[in-house]
């Protein structure tokens, strides 16, 4: 199997895997569990012998008071637990630190490859699992994604042909210690981008932090998540995207796909006030988006109108009574009977939007249209397009 095509199994993995995990058992504050979380490998030596600053004694200690979803994109119905949040959001940080600080031991010891090469071996081997097809446990699903990964951030070559489940067990383990051996992490996305990340200084009890999570599931103690995560410290955000991670058997491994760094737009904010103004912000520019959809079915009518020779200023009067109107055009209300109104109150009903106001305002003598869209959600947020500065 080529390397393109591991990408491509990947690819799909990060998108499909979990989603056949549904016998997840039902949710229980496993705090007890996160608490004995260590760092899988602690005891692994690495071939990348680079070692310039090591950050054996870091400790993070973040408040998982201060650490909250902010957005949930899951098949699962099930959520971490305050202290599982508290426990990934620090392996993630501890992750990001060693490889600032050009850790290469403590980095490589984090991802945890050597902890898949029985579990995948024997499923691929011997089970013939596939997690794109197959239900498959927690467990099955952490070590398959991390199987692959290793195959795919390995410089053996010749080993990716050997993926297959036409391999005897420890042939197929002979081929995954090689690829173990032959683990470059350079390869990753982290340590390829590590000369470029900020110092993630003085995070304490103070650092608020937000989880958009991608997937979560559980299974008894076992655990797989994905999740990006903005970090608020100071003047300072970091926003780490593709977080994977995972606690199977008492071990945790974790791997960190893109970070940025940027200026702390929420400096001097509280969680409470955080969280109030990303549902504002979410709000808002839920309500542009609405705003340009009314923009752009404007459009389509004047499009038609043009096409007719209509005077289009007489046009937008005489047809949009309600959206002219101070009022606005009720989209929950009865259809009305003019017919630009009716066309736009049809139109925003298929594009979803069956209640709020929809308005339009000004004339632009340039453009021979209007200056303004206007849309106004039950919850009195208003939204433009063009978006006002």
């Amino acid at each position: 199997m080529t390397k393109k095509i591991l990408a491509a199994a990947l690819a799909l993995t990060m998108c499909a895997g979990l989603a056949s995990c549904e016998k997840a058992s039902e949710k229980k504050d496993s705090s007890s569990a996160a608490d004995k979380t260590t760092t899988a490998s602690d005891d692994t030596d690495t071939t990348n012998e680079e070692y310039d600053c090591s950050t054996e004694d870091l400790t993070v200690e973040l408040n998982k008071d201060n650490i909250f979803i902010n957005d949930v994109y899951t098949y699962s119905t099930d959520t971490p637990t305050n202290d599982e949040l508290l426990t990934f959001a620090e392996l993630a940080v501890k992750q990001y630190i060693t490889a600032q600080k050009n850790d290469s031991k403590k980095y490589t010891q984090m991802l945890a490859f050597d902890k898949v090469v029985e579990p995948f071996s024997e499923m691929i081997a011997v089970r013939h699992i596939d997690p794109n097809v197959d239900e498959v446990s927690v467990k099955d699903m952490a070590m398959y994604r991390w199987g692959y990964m290793l195959y795919f951030w390995s410089d053996f070559e010749d080993t990716a042909n050997g993926i297959d489940d036409s391999t005897d067990l420890e042939d197929f383990k002979k081929r995954m210690n090689l690829a173990l051996d032959g683990l470059n992490i350079d390869n990753t996305p982290l340590w390829k981008d590590r000369k470029n990340l900020a110092p993630m200084d003085g995070l304490n009890g103070d650092t608020i932090a937000y989880i958009d999570l991608q997937q979560f599931v559980r299974e008894e103690d076992d655990m797989y998540i994905n999740f990006d995560m903005t970090l608020l410290n100071g003047n300072d955000m970091f926003k780490l995207g593709t977080i994977e991670a995972w606690y199977i058997d008492g071990s945790s491994g974790v791997t960190i796909f893109s970070a940025e760094h940027g200026n702390n737009e929420f400096a001097g904010m509280t969680v409470d006030e955080v969280k109030q103004k990303i549902k504002g912000d979410k709000a808002l520019n839920d309500t542009n988006d609405a705003a340009y959809c009314v923009y752009t079915i404007m459009a389509e009518y004047c499009a038609d109108l043009y096409e007719a020779g209509e005077d289009i200023k007489k046009k937008l009067e005489s047809d949009f009574p309600m959206c002219n109107s101070s009022e606005g055009l009720d989209l929950a209300g009865d259809e009305p009977k003019a017919e630009g109104d009716k066309y736009v109150y049809n139109e925003m009903h298929e594009s979803g939007y069956t209640d709020g106001k929809a308005s339009i305002s000004g004339y632009d003598k340039e453009k021979d249209f209007i200056e303004t869209a206007v849309y106004t959600s039950t919850d009195g947020v208003s939204g433009h397009y063009p978006v006002e500065e």
